[in-house]
């Protein structure tokens, strides 16, 4: 395998894939979301602004008391970023899903395929050359959007300081990595089924799953076993008493290991666990922020790893007749 192949290969799945209809469809819906979760993000920001400023006022007016003590924090603009990918995050596993659900499926259809393995190209080359290709459309998308969304926020002349840059392109790197995560089980599917129908409809089962049933199912499964909420009661209202602490403690810690169980069986609810996480840490640095969410990058990253292994293995051994 020579690098340089594998971005001919890239190039030329990119290009196919950025001059048809399917992704300008894809595109626009993205940017309609774009617009739509900026719009709900303007919309929030401008009350916490309003609020904000009321507190500002009250604080400053204030002679004595809690109000001078303690002192209220902006809202960062960096708030309606997180809304603007919370939008994208919402139906973009569905539109990942049609970037990748074909593109080894209809090779085989149309017989493509041998046609393209009678060059001087291996497989390896073909399969990472489109999966480099799918993921580079990806990436146009979510900068596409990114930048539709700051050319609004410039015109309503709202400017994140130097210091939200990198909350925001951390935002566009998780939301990045949830795309390529469904992209990458519809890649494996479509190196799987002979037909792209089947491998479109095996993945929209798979999002079904890995969206709704399966977190839903990990968090009831996870409550109906975990231990009761201790009762205060139990120790005559001290809650500062070392068995209520202690127990307490031991309720939080099952709560921590259901919410690590339900982001690893879920790439959306991980997802949105990281943009939250980072959204609630305003003034921090990355490195602490990361290290609050760690384990659900690690969970993120699983599944792409799995699937683009599954597809990789799958096309290698496929049988071209």
């Amino acid at each position: 395998m020579t690098a340089e192949r594998v971005f001919i290969v890239a190039r030329k799945e990119f290009t196919d894939q950025i001059t048809g209809w399917r992704f300008l469809v894809i595109l626009a819906l993205f940017l309609s979301l774009a617009l739509m979760g900026t719009y709900t993000g303007i919309e929030y920001y401008q009350s916490d602004l309003t609020r904000y400023t009321e507190d500002l006022i009250a604080m400053e007016t204030a002679d004595d008391g809690p109000e001078r003590m303690m002192p209220p924090v902006a809202p960062p603009v960096a708030d309606i970023y997180s809304s603007m990918f919370g939008m994208l995050i919402s139906s973009g596993g569905l539109l990942a899903i049609a970037v990748g659900f074909d593109l080894v499926s209809k090779e085989k259809e149309s017989l493509s395929l041998k046609t393209l393995l009678a060059r001087p190209v291996y497989r390896d080359e073909i399969i990472n050359g489109k999966a480099l290709g799918g993921v580079a459309l990806l990436v146009l998308v979510v900068g596409s959007a990114l930048l539709l969304s700051t050319a609004l926020l410039l015109v309503f002349s709202f400017v994140p300081s130097p210091g939200e840059l990198w909350m925001i392109l951390t935002y566009a790197g998780v939301t990045l990595l949830f795309l390529v995560t469904f992209f990458s089980i519809a890649l494996a599917l479509s190196t799987l089924c002979r037909k792209s129908g089947n491998a479109l409809l095996l993945a929209l089962v798979v999002f079904i799953l890995l969206v709704f049933l399966a977190p839903y199912t990990t968090a009831q499964v996870g409550m109906a076993l975990m231990m009761e909420k201790p009762d205060p009661g139990a120790y005559g209202g001290d809650t500062s008493s070392e068995g209520y602490q202690a127990e307490i403690t031991a309720y939080a810690e099952q709560m921590k290991v259901i919410e690590s169980a339900v982001n690893l069986l879920s790439p959306q609810i991980a997802v949105n666990t990281l943009i939250n996480g980072i959204s609630r840490s305003p003034g921090t640095t990355l490195e602490d922020t990361l290290g609050k969410i760690w384990s659900s990058i690690a969970a993120l990253t699983i599944y792409p790893v799995v699937f683009f292994a599954i597809a990789y293995t799958r096309f290698m051994r496929m049988d071209i007749r």
